[in-house]
């Protein structure tokens, strides 16, 4: 069935609108449907039509009859009022009336009943005009007042300013991780913004460190980042400990909160030189520094125990070297496979919270964040193999060709992870996707060289005798 033979036209449904001029009269009209309507229009100087039937006894006038969307008359006197009646029907059926449209005469300005609306139209826009106006002007007129009242207390401000920014500098140098980068750079303060300001006072500054190109430095340091969309720090302040390493690093915003004066948040930022970051880790592989920085050390042991799992399968599948069912063989199969399900299950979950915490946390410098477009194909495809992985376990069949396949997945995806965690910017989602893709990869290879079925049906159990 069509489209067009879905839309049935009905008489009842449609759209009429007219238009005046000084002398000429509009109307058009549209509807849904595939077949055309046929509309008549009569046209009286003294009343409405009773019926579509009306004709010059009844003092109607058939001015139009006919299927397009549109009529229009002109040539109209100004003095003389006039009745218009739609009527429209279907092919061969009853006359329905659509809409009447009357223009009254008005013999000294020759402007119709819908001329005089548009002119009130015309006024409220008017009216609509001068207010926005005046509004504006008012708004101009705001920042030169606040100048003039904030004029008095100007000086007092400056030497609040000059206090503070002073004490978040005394602040930010006294921080042990924030003076080793300091220290010997020749650093200077190239800028104090502060932020949150409540009750005439900044909460905190943002001070802007810069050094010469020549003694631009690596660091490999945990520091404090606002888990905060804003570009300003916002209340309540909670900072997490990321491990930020990175080379190439000749500036350094530090923010401070100066209740307590207290280093709320320190990252490296573009000086003289371009900052090319390493690592933004948080906890727990912050907590482990010597992995993170060497992310490819655990991919030897990964790709020994793919190569025994594939030789022991492959002997396993074997005729010759199958063993005979046991009632212990047969509970640790069970055992194992509870235990396959519950690390798909946590790696599936384990995946969703680092996806948000690191879409909802702060990044350092630039490229792909975990929130944003460019990234979000790669932060399918794992989850994704982890479901294919619950489905084929869950199932009946053995599947083998398709646990072949989600192996080669796997480990390829793992592969482009470290890839990505060595020569770019090593964080907890590719660190994460590494290591439980590789798992996961391992778990599929004996399944794809199992000859006998890996599902949950009863007919899987072992026979004894």
């Amino acid at each position: 069935m069509s489209h067009a033979d879905e839309v049935i036209t009905d008489v009842n449904r449609r759209r009429v609108r007219a238009r005046a001029h000084d002398d000429s009269f509009t109307i058009a009209w549209d509807y849904p449907g595939r077949t055309l309507l046929e509309v008549r229009i009569l046209r009286s100087s003294e009343r409405f039509a009773g019926s579509a039937d009306d004709g010059v006894a009844e003092g109607q006038e058939p001015v139009y009859q006919d299927v397009t969307g549109s009529f229009r008359e002109s040539g109209l006197a100004a003095d003389k009022p006039y009745f218009y009646t739609v009527f429209a029907r279907e092919s061969g059926g009853e006359w329905v009336r659509w809409e009447e449209y009357s223009l009254p005469c008005e013999p000294k300005t020759g402007r119709s009943q819908f001329a005089r609306l548009w002119n009130e139209g015309a006024r409220v826009r008017l009216c609509l005009l001068l207010c926005l106006g005046l509004t504006s002007a008012f708004l101009m007129t705001m920042p030169g007042a606040v100048r003039a009242s904030g004029s008095a207390a100007k000086s007092g401000d400056k030497a609040t300013s000059t206090a503070g920014a002073a004490a978040a500098t005394a602040a930010a140098q006294a921080d042990p991780s924030v003076a080793a980068v300091l220290n010997g750079k020749g650093a200077t303060v190239d800028k104090a913004t502060p932020w949150g300001a409540t009750a005439g006072q900044p909460a905190g500054y943002r001070l802007e460190y810069r050094w010469p190109a020549e003694s631009a430095t690596s660091v490999n340091e945990e520091w404090p980042l606002l888990r905060s969309d804003a570009s300003a720090p916002q209340p309540p302040y909670d900072s997490t400990d990321y491990r930020i390493r990175a080379t190439d690093v000749s500036g350094l915003q530090v923010d401070v909160l100066l209740d307590g004066s207290r280093v709320v948040q320190v990252m490296p930022t573009d000086g003289e030189t371009e900052f090319v970051l390493k690592e933004q880790t948080w906890p727990p592989f912050s907590w482990v520094p010597g992995f993170t920085s060497r992310p490819w050390v655990v991919a030897p042991v990964f790709i020994a125990l793919a190569i025994l799992l594939m030789v022991r399968a492959w002997l396993r599948s074997r005729a010759w070297n199958r063993r005979l069912p046991s009632m212990t063989r047969h509970d640790r199969q069970f055992i194992t496979r509870v235990a396959v399900l519950m690390f798909l299950l946590a790696g599936f979950a384990w995946q969703f919270y680092e996806g948000w915490y690191a879409a909802t946390g702060p990044t350092v410098g630039s490229g792909n964040a975990a929130g944003s477009l460019a990234s979000l194909p790669l932060l399918l495809i794992p989850p994704g193999l982890f479901i294919a992985g619950l489905i084929l376990e869950l199932s009946a069949a053995p599947r083998r060709g398709s646990w072949a396949l989600l192996a080669l997945l796997a480990a390829a995806a793992s592969a482009y992870f470290l890839a990505a965690a060595v020569t770019g910017a090593t964080t907890n989602l590719n660190l994460s996707y590494y290591l439980l893709l590789a798992v996961l990869a391992l778990i599929a290879i004996p399944r794809a060289f199992s000859a006998g079925k890996m599902g949950w049906s009863r007919n899987a159990a072992p026979r004894y005798g």
